[in-house]
């Protein structure tokens, strides 16, 4: 059997096993009730930052009068960082016929648009960076798909410029970031023009799963003077690796996360995930009361943005913040 037969054969057997396992998961999806609306909600991975997301989705659904296994049904899976599972978990709410999709992040937002694309279920997407980049929608004023949400961006400018602030000597600064995510991508390419309007040398370091932060970090030693994590689900879900190398080299480790400060972060400038998830709640329940759908529902930005301080990491590296930014800023530690 000659090697191009081999090849052959396997490839039809992958495509009958795809095919049959789709069929199976659709026969075998157990249907919901239909007299409580049903919410199924798919994250990217687990980190802190969408874990509050997720709790303020949650939240604001409660005070709307929306209580869990009361009055609304609620599904909540991890795409562990997957899109392959992304897809799956969304292939398995559109089986379910869920009211309302609920995707926090980029890859399971991207797997929900592709999915129920030729259905009517509503896709509401929290901290998704770009929206539009990512081709969720063509226009954010006006969706034209079953699409919308909340996206948590930050301008990059306005970040750099609170970081040089604080460390005004940074002249390399080093991204820990995935380049298999979408947002992450756009995130860098906004950086390296930002960087360079400000003159600083921008220094990459890729890691595709959360397992190869640690060594991305340690590539960055010794050739940066800060390193900064903006809205990389990996990186953020591997954290407290980059922390770790910060702390031993004495580098300072900037983040766009401000529930990674109490991990080992310098200093944090971005949205309040729970208020971004509470923001993305008020929207779903306009969809469950059938008072909005998506394409009246133009995309937001985040309500609340906070910088926040760690003075115990200050002390440390002999950093003193500038009183303008302390009288703004949240401080932790000590």
């Amino acid at each position: 059997m000659d090697k191009f037969f081999k090849q052959t054969i396997v490839a039809v057997i992958a495509v009958v096993a795809l095919l049959a396992g789709r069929w199976l998961w659709q026969t075998n999806t157990p249907q919901i009730p239909t007299n409580i609306p049903a919410v199924g909600i798919v994250q990217v991975i687990e980190h802190p930052a969408l874990d509050q997301t997720r709790q303020g989705i949650m939240d604001e659904l409660a005070d709307a009068g929306f209580a869990p296994s009361k009055t609304i049904q609620s599904f909540y899976e991890s795409a562990q960082g997957n899109p392959a599972l992304a897809t799956q978990i969304v292939q398995k709410f559109a089986g379910q016929k869920v009211n309302v999709i609920v995707a926090i992040g980029t890859t399971p937002a991207q797997a929900a648009a592709q999915v129920t694309h030729t259905t009517n279920i509503p896709v509401i997407f929290a901290s998704v960076t770009d929206p539009v980049g990512t081709k969720l929608v063509i226009d954010p004023k006006k969706p034209e798909q079953n699409v919308t949400g909340v996206s948590n961006f930050i301008e990059v400018e306005r970040q750099l410029k609170v970081f040089r602030k604080i460390l005004p000597s940074m002249r390399r600064l080093g991204v820990v970031y995935n380049p298999g995510e979408a947002n992450s991508v756009t995130l860098l390419e906004k950086m390296q023009a930002a960087t360079k309007e400000e003159g600083i040398a921008l220094v990459t370091a890729p890691a595709s799963k959360t397992s190869e932060v640690l060594t991305a970090a340690q590539n960055l030693v010794g050739k940066v003077d800060a390193i900064f994590v903006n809205n990389d689900n990996t990186a953020l879900a591997a954290f407290d690796a980059v922390a770790k190398v910060g702390s031993e080299n004495k580098i300072p480790v900037f983040v766009s996360d401000v529930d990674c400060l109490n991990k080992g972060a310098l200093a944090a400038l971005g949205p309040d995930q729970y208020q971004l998830g509470r923001q993305t709640g008020r929207m779903i329940v306009k969809i469950l009361k059938g008072e909005k759908n998506p394409t009246s529902l133009p995309v937001e930005w985040p309500e609340k943005v906070t910088l926040k301080l760690n003075l115990d990491v200050a002390n440390r590296l002999g950093i003193q913040f500038l009183d303008e930014l302390v009288s703004e800023a949240e401080q932790f530690g000590n």
